[in-house]
């Protein structure tokens, strides 16, 4: 934990990661804080820049990095008065004044020029000064960037130069800093100083020099002190000493030739030039010549360069011990720090500081700052009025992190113990100001999660607002209000504030209260007010205002006369004749052809838009009557006609072909699966080869198997091979048919059914006695029979533990009973026979050839396939899909226990640990697992604790341990997480004899983390993992044994064993009921009584009133226990929210509708391409509108989640692809009808509905 915001602490905070806030701003000390800090040469590795980004977002219960990488330079800047136009202390800037402090680091060499602009800049001509009451001190806000000058390969070493101004109204100030690196580089100084060099240059000065040579070799110091001085020389040239032969004994043994280049890029000039003594040519170099002085604001020239490399060979000199100096030639005068020239020039040098300050000595024994204090720009020795003008800028300039800003400002007038901020801060909270703690909270408060802010729209937090308004008492309304006023204080929304205000002044309010839009008619407005009163009377006020506003800003008298008589002109109910002339439909006695009715529809709609609601309502009235007399179809009934989509880009539904809908959710989403989708459409290459080579012979001659091929633990057949590749063929053909079908929805095959549905390496025959065959009875003219139970099968087993993979069994959703969801209501069966009956819609056009039907063969058929549906639990098609296309692939490789390693494996299998521990004995064991099997606990509870029940501690009850030793107890984790992860959610339950379905809500995230069912992560080894699951167990005991309170209080007809009655009663409701009953006994007229033998009736007068006392305490014990489960739910998810590090993205949710006996299937999966959710129901594939859908619960009959697909976060790209379209147009030309002999007709193969070889199918 941090220390406390009022204090410092020696060495470095720890932060948060950085966040991806814009850039803010910081005070004049700040931004030399952090300039003093800033190093150029370990930005890339720091991931920020401590000068131009915005300090990491602190969280004192976070694991975190440095402030301030250690790495990182504490510079002393020194004096490079030369090239300085210094700030005069006596002077104020004036209107063209311009400061510029040259200066370089005695400690990295780096070089600072930071130049200080006071020139007017249009209206702002007023800079900010000590003296003002408004602004102080200077707040300056990061420009830009000058990035001429970076290396495209990354080289740190380049020059760097920043711009910032001041965020006051009326202050011209602009600061610039440049930063270059070092004259001198590490390999050129190693050149001028190494010892071995010095001596290797020194023995070939005595080859060249001869006796002329010296007997010494130079010193570290020498080459240093040499060029420090011609340096010196060239600034201030003398007569004689412009030149230094190569023969210098001096030069030579000290610089040699290896040094030519140091000395030209300094400038000095080699030539050869006549020996006027000898008459010899003599090398010599000559000294720099730079220019004059000039004005220290022009461009860097050649004397820059030149005082540059003195002042670094100064500062080099100086690190040289003192003894060794002796004899330098070079008078060393020690450089002047610059700190004070640039807290004069920054207006920062005497600003208003806490009592007792100790910032002069700051940055010499490196204490940090609280985080907080860079939140607000500051420094820790600020006043608290500075403090306060600090957090006004910031929270001015960057309104979107205001909270955390006031977070700052209110832990840090904690932690000083500041009468002046915590009056202010409370100040502040009175106006609305709150912290991130708080807004937190309020997103809580609504089942929002505040790190997903960035895409929840405002419309949707309102729309989550007034949702739970619906559900609460009158005395958590104003709570809410307070909720959503944080929200869209924090948000910065005038919309969200106005809602939570529950103040209508506009136009636009009164819509948005009302949930429309400007395009909505009058009739619209009409019905949200019926609609908002019915459901919270108490909104009657305020809905009637909010009308009243449509109506005045619209002028209409329809809303006015609603207001005033409470109906609209012309409201009156339509009749069934005119709803049919309005659709121009002359002849009702007739059935029509709903397609075309839709047709009808929508071009009335589009000539007459403003009558939108009127056709709609024309439509489902004529739709009914049609329903009613002519006995159509129900899809046509349910309201406006299906929304279209363009062929190209929207995916295809697949038909269902007799109870199959389950199949084709599974099928939609292994199309979405690309490696999955490419694997099965392009790579015949790998196929499984069955040649004498792979083939193995058994003895007897039967049940050949693939060499060395096993998957899900049994040797492969060369039968169940051949089988899984004509599925593969079958799947190849769908799957082609779903790209390139120039229509909405195309019709699966009864072959790639039944080979989907088969199971023990046959495709199931026909039973003997079809017409034996139990029914779910028809829907749509079509049988009805769901996959039920296996016989004998208890759907509510626990997983055994002896074998881990028995944890893939998937008898644990529900039964499938084709009804569609979207086009009628779930049938509802009585002794296995539905309520309802109606005839399948007819055909919109015939077949090109028709079809002469073979009645026998097909029903035959479709019984088998439905046989095959009923005998088998919905889920474990999805196993039997994987199991199928793995014995068609050739393996990879082998995985332990000979289990063939494909793509299957690696997309969908995880390494799932057993760990079991009994008798004091700790085994451990590991199984590949393709799905995780999850239980709602009869109870609404999130995904995490649904998991977390699968993974966590557990005591083995049909184990008994020895004598003195624990009960035996299991856990598991993931060794290996596939990709792609699948958790199928245990619906079934069995109690009193019956099964039935457990419709609690699993609520979902976005993205599921990992992590904490791993067995170590990249930031947590597995002890340290190991040690929060310990914590998560002793909360997860405690939370069992509410549940098991929760259950003695609650009496279920089925606990009792009352299998033939549906009554539920809990135990207050028992105490209730028996206080009921003695009260009735009590009035009734004791004459009424007969004595016997004398004895009268017992009388307890108090007895009633004492039973509804206990019956009450019951109950407020039942509804504490709730939310004490609640919390502990909480607190045990709450144990692993930081871990991150494994993030998985939701792809797809399986839904049923219906009971355990009988249901409809469909699913969601979002379009990671195109960030959109769609909902596949057989043939219609729609946008899902309102994610609530997904991600909340319906309040009657809801439908429940059976199957849950998460992928990967960073693979969601490669490894899903929701759309690939390609729709081919057939080519019709006139064909002339005529009849077929029967005869060529028999020889002829249909393929839904179409003659093979047509040209139509694929």
């Amino acid at each position: 934990m941090a220390s406390s915001p009022g204090t410092c602490v020696s060495g470095s905070f720890r932060l948060d990661t950085p966040d991806t806030s814009v850039s803010t701003g910081k005070t004049g000390p700040r931004l030399l804080q952090d300039l003093l800090t800033y190093d150029p040469r370990h930005e890339e590795r720091a991931g920020r820049n401590l000068l131009t980004t915005a300090p990491p977002l602190f969280d004192p219960d976070q694991n975190a990095t440095a402030a301030v990488p250690f790495r990182n330079c504490r510079h002393q800047f020194m004096a490079k008065h030369e090239q300085s136009v210094l700030p005069n202390p006596s002077e104020d800037p004036g209107h063209d004044t311009i400061y510029k402090i040259a200066s370089f680091c005695h400690k990295c060499r780096w070089h600072l020029d930071l130049m200080v602009d006071f020139r007017d800049n249009g209206p702002k001509n007023s800079p900010c000064r000590p003296t003002s009451q408004d602004f102080p001190i200077h707040h300056f806000i990061y420009e830009q960037e000058d990035t001429s000058q970076r290396d495209p390969f990354g080289n740190q070493n380049v020059p760097r130069s920043y711009r910032f101004h001041c965020s006051a109204p009326k202050c011209p100030v602009e600061v610039r800093i440049r930063l270059l690196p070092p004259r001198f580089d590490d390999e050129q100084l190693n050149r001028l100083t190494n010892r071995t060099q010095l001596r290797r240059r020194w023995e070939a000065a005595r080859q060249i020099g001869g006796d002329r040579a010296d007997a010494h070799p130079a010193r570290s110091v020498d080459a240093l002190d040499f060029l420090c001085t011609y340096l010196q020389d060239s600034l201030a040239p003398k007569q004689g000493k412009a030149r230094i032969p190569l023969l210098n004994r001096k030069f030579l043994k000290t610089f040699g030739k290896d040094c030519d280049d140091i000395l030209k890029s300094l400038g000095f000039k080699h030539a050869v030039e006549n020996d006027n003594d000898e008459g010899l040519q003599a090398e010599v170099w000559h000294l720099p010549q730079p220019p004059p002085a000039g004005n220290p604001l022009d461009k860097d020239n050649q004397r820059t360069l030149i005082e540059d490399a003195r002042y670094e060979l100064t500062s080099l000199i100086l690190k040289v011990p003192e003894s060794e100096r002796i004899g330098a030639r070079n008078t060393i005068n020690t450089p002047q720090p610059s700190s004070t020239d640039i807290q004069r020039a920054l207006g920062c040098l005497d600003y208003d500081k806490k009592p007792m300050s100790r910032s002069d000595a700051r940055s010499m024994d490196y204490e940090e700052d609280h985080p907080y204090y860079a939140a607000l720009g500051t420094v820790g020795d600020f006043s608290d009025a500075l403090l306060l003008f600090a957090y006004a800028r910031q929270a001015a300039v960057d309104m979107a992190n205001s909270t955390y800003y006031f977070e700052a400002l209110q832990n840090i007038a904690i932690g000083r113990a500041s009468p002046i901020l915590g009056e202010q801060v409370q100040i502040l909270a009175s106006q609305g100001m709150v912290n991130r703690k708080e807004v937190e909270n309020a997103y809580r408060w609504f089942g929002l999660d505040e790190k997903h802010t960035s895409i929840l729209s405002d419309d949707f937090i309102i729309g989550q607002f007034r949702a739970r308004l619906a559900d609460i008492s009158a005395a958590q309304v104003e709570k809410a209000r307070e909720m959503l006023r944080i929200i869209g204080n924090a948000r910065q929304s005038e919309k969200i504030t106005s809602e939570a205000s529950n103040a209508i002044e506009t136009y636009e309010q009164a819509l948005s209260w009302l949930d429309l839009d400007h395009s909505q008619p009058d009739e619209f407005v009409v019905t949200m007010f019926t609609f908002k009163t019915s459901d919270n009377p108490a909104s009657r006020e305020i809905a009637t205002k909010a009308v009243q506003l449509v109506a005045e800003h619209r002028k209409s008298e329809k809303l006015k006369n609603f207001l005033e008589h409470g109906v609209m002109e012309g409201d009156a109910d339509m009749d069934v004749g005119e709803a049919y002339a309005l659709l121009d439909i002359h002849d009702r006695a007739n059935a029509l052809d709903l397609d075309v009715l839709q047709t009808q529809l929508q071009e009335r709609i589009s000539n007459n838009p403003q009558n939108e609601v009127k056709y709609n309502k024309a439509y489902q009235i004529v739709c009914k009557d049609q329903q009613t007399n002519h006995k159509t179809q129900a899809d046509h009934s349910v309201g406006p006609p299906r929304k279209k989509y363009p062929l190209d880009t929207w995916p295809v539904g697949c038909q269902n072909i007799g109870n199959t809908c389950y199949l084709n959710s599974v099928l939609q989403f292994l199309f979405t699966i690309k490696p999955l989708r490419d694997l099965v459409l392009e790579r015949d290459d790998q196929l499984q080869e069955l040649t004498e080579e792979t083939v193995e012979k058994k003895a007897d001659g039967k049940d050949n198997v693939v060499a060395g091929k096993i998957v899900g633990r049994m040797p492969v057949t060369t039968e169940k091979v051949e089988k899984a590749q004509q599925f593969v063929l079958e799947l190849r053909k769908l799957f082609q048919l779903m790209i390139t079908a120039p229509a909405e929805s195309v019709r699966p095959e009864t072959k790639l059914a039944a080979l989907a549905l088969a199971k023990n390496d046959t495709v199931a025959a026909p039973p003997s006695e079809v017409g034996n065959l139990t029914s779910l009875g028809e829907i749509g003219g079509l049988p009805v029979a769901g996959p039920m139970l296996p016989p004998g099968a208890a759907v509510d087993s626990v997983v055994g533990d002896d074998d881990i993979a028995k944890k893939s069994d998937t008898s644990s959703t529900v039964a499938e009973m084709d009804v569609d969801e979207d086009r009628m209501d779930v049938a509802e069966t009585t002794n296995g026979q539905p309520t309802a009956d109606s005839k399948p819609e007819p055909p919109s056009r015939p077949p090109p050839v028709p079809p002469r039907p073979q009645p026998a063969a097909q029903a035959t058929s479709m019984k088998a396939l439905e046989s095959v549906a009923q005998q088998q639990d919905a889920a474990e098609i999805l196993n039997n899909v994987f199991d199928l296309l793995s014995c068609a692939m050739k393996g990879e490789g082998t995985m332990r226990d000979g289990e063939q390693l494909d793509m299957i494996k690696k997309l969908f299998f995880s390494d799932i640990t057993m760990v079991r521990n009994i008798n004091g004995k700790t085994t451990r064991n590991t199984a590949l697992q393709d799905n995780h099997l999850i239980s709602p606990g009869n109870r609404n509870r999130p995904l995490y604790a649904a998991l977390d029940d699968e993974f966590s501690l557990s005591v083995l009850q049909d184990l008994v341990p020895q004598e003195g030793q624990p009960k035996p107890t299991k856990y598991e984790y993931i060794d290996e997480a596939s990709p792609i992860q699948i958790i199928n959610v245990r619906r079934l339950m069995m109690g009193g004899g019956k099964v039935t379905k457990d419709a609690s809500h699993i609520g979902l995230d976005e993205i599921l983390y990992l992590d904490r069912y791993l067995k170590k992560t990249d930031s947590m080894s597995e002890e340290e993992l190991q040690e929060r699951r310990e914590k998560q167990w002793t909360l997860q005991e405690e939370l069992r044994a509410l549940e098991a309170r929760k259950a003695e209080l609650t009496l279920d007809a089925r606990k009792a064993e009352l299998s033939d009655t549906d009554l539920k009663l809990t135990l207050a409701d028992a105490v209730e009921s028996a206080a009921n009953f003695v009260e009735s006994l009590q009035k009734t007229n004791e004459e009424t009584l007969i004595d016997l033998e004398g004895d009268a009736t017992p009388n307890y007068p108090d007895l009633p009133d004492q039973l509804r006392y206990k019956s009450a305490g019951l109950e407020r014990e039942a509804r504490a226990l709730d939310e004490d489960m609640k919390q502990l739910d909480q607190e045990i998810n709450s144990i692993f929210t930081d871990l991150k590090a494994h993030p998985y993205r939701l792809h797809a949710v399986f839904m049923h509708r219906g009971s355990a006996s009988g249901g409809h299937y469909w699913i969601y999966i979002y379009d990671f391409q195109n960030s959109i959710w769609r909902k596949y129901n057989d043939d219609r594939v729609d946008e899902v509108e309102d994610i609530k859908d997904i991600f909340e619960q319906e309040e009657r009959s809801p439908a429940t989640s059976t199957g849950i697909v998460y992928i990967r976060q960073d693979l969601v790209n490669e490894l899903t692809e929701a759309v690939r379209r390609n729709p081919v147009q057939a080519e019709m030309g006139e064909v002339e009808m005529k009849d077929v002999d029967s005869a060529e007709y028999e020889s002829i193969e249909i393929i839904n509905g179409i003659e093979e070889g047509s040209g139509l199918g694929v």
